[in-house]
């Protein structure tokens, strides 16, 4: 028999603010995504860290956020 997972309540919100803040999004906006994004740290991978200053959380190559810049 497994338990159930214990949720951080504090850290879930945090996270959702999170993602509020910065528009992250879980679908690329026009050509834009976090793949072709300066700091997604391997292009090549599916996730990723995003190393934005504002950001730094494992993402997805397909995402997009607002602080979306040129490599």
């Amino acid at each position: 028999m497994t338990e159930d997972p214990v949720i951080d309540e504090e850290a879930l919100k945090g996270a959702q603010r999170l993602i509020r803040l910065t528009a992250l999004r879980g679908t690329p906006v026009d050509d834009d995504r976090c793949a072709t994004c300066r700091y997604y740290l391997e292009p090549e991978e599916p996730l990723a860290f995003c190393w934005h200053e504002k950001l730094q959380i494992l993402v997805g190559a397909d995402w997009w956020c607002q602080h979306w810049e040129m490599p």
